[in-house]
């Protein structure tokens, strides 16, 4: 019997030495709080997920809208912007009024610029077109000239990606494709709506207002005076007497800020453009410039906004370029060059470049050879 308890005590001390103190389990509040700190992550990571299922929708109809209606996004804001309120037509028969008037006039815009002693009316047309293979698109036909309609220069571009065909009895404002225009109480356009639906069903709206800044801001007014004198008169009217006292009615007259002017201009004679593949300057009508064309001017300051706007003679051509200035009254625009490349975007022959600013013009036109 004590050999026996010898080897249990000597084998139940190896077992003690051989146990390490930490060797132990979780305690009751270790446990709670890794509980705790699982909950809390889990918790984070939910709401990861939930805003992220919630916004997918939003940002995949973002990019539907720009997809399926890239050419309407990027031309529609401008034309609207151009068109003055009695420029817009939505009669489905309606012709476009240049060479080109395929399909069914959805939205018309005409408008009108006067170079020198020349008007030239411009339009762009958006129509609803069915090819022959049988796909329909909305379409953007553009044209200008000072001649009888229709009108030269007429371009078509694609404003869409396929979209269902219009219904033999489909009217202005019905569906697959509706135009609504929102006007104030002085018929001028403050809205201008476009809705579309797509091959899949999914209703896509687009819409664009006018920025005349003259329809949101008030007129120039200067107040002249108010003069109250106790016990005394006045013989300026129109006058309230009250208690011995005469008050002069405050006058206002409305003034008007003068003009942007254009005292000086330089820019250069004559410029090359390079064939757009670049096989050598002049050998088509067509093409990017070969030099850069600087423009500078000097105003009289109050030409906020200065932009050239030039005739191009190119179905791609620059639409306008802003001026840049440090003082206010000299301003400064280039039109960069290329050694070649895809782009149409000037043509051979005297160009005219006109100068805006968002209030108006031009307030002056500038000539350049393109060679």
């Amino acid at each position: 019997m004590s050999a026996l308890r010898v080897l249990r005590d000597r084998s139940s001390g190896v077992r003690h030495r051989c146990r390490r103190p930490g060797d132990r389990g979780f305690t009751l509040v270790e446990l709670l709080v890794s509980i705790t700190l699982i909950g809390v992550i889990a918790t984070v990571v939910a709401s990861t997920i939930v805003v992220t299922i919630r916004t997918n929708p939003i940002s995949e109809e973002r990019t539907d809208v720009a997809r399926t209606l890239q050419g309407l996004v990027t031309w529609l804001p401008q034309d609207v912007d151009s068109t003055p309120p009695t420029g817009f037509t939505t009669t489905r028969t309606s012709p476009s009024g240049c060479t080109s008037s395929d399909g069914t006039n959805l939205l018309l815009l005409q408008w009108t610029e006067k170079i020198f002693s020349v008007t030239t009316t411009f339009i762009a047309n958006y129509r609803h077109v069915t090819t022959a293979a049988g796909e329909s698109y909305i379409t953007r036909t553009t044209c200008r000239g000072s001649g009888a309609k229709p009108l030269g220069n007429t371009v078509v571009a694609r404003a869409s990606a396929p979209l269902p065909p219009l219904p033999a009895n489909w009217q202005p404002g019905d569906m697959p494709v509706s135009v609504e225009i929102t006007r104030d109480e002085t018929d001028d356009v403050e809205l201008v709506v476009f809705q579309v639906q797509t091959l899949d069903g999914v209703l896509l709206r687009v819409d664009s207002a006018p920025k005349n800044p003259s329809h949101t801001l008030p007129p120039l007014t200067t107040v002249i005076g108010s003069t109250t004198t106790p016990g005394a008169t006045t013989t300026q009217a129109p006058t309230t007497t009250t208690g011995g006292s005469t008050t002069t009615t405050v006058q206002v007259s409305t003034t008007t800020a003068p003009p942007c002017a254009i005292l000086t201009s330089a820019l250069p004679s004559q410029v090359f453009n390079t064939d757009p593949n670049g096989n050598g300057r002049s050998s088509v009508n067509v093409g990017v410039l070969q030099t850069a064309l600087t423009i500078t001017v000097t105003t009289n300051g109050r030409c906020i906004g200065l932009e050239a706007r030039p005739s191009t003679g190119a179905p791609n051509g620059e639409l306008f370029r802003n001026f840049t200035t440090s003082d206010g009254i000299t301003y400064t625009v280039t039109f960069p060059s290329y050694s070649q490349g895809s782009s149409e975007l000037w043509a051979d022959g005297l160009r005219i470049i006109a100068l805006y600013t968002p209030l108006g013009g031009p307030f002056a036109t500038l000539q350049v050879q393109i060679r």
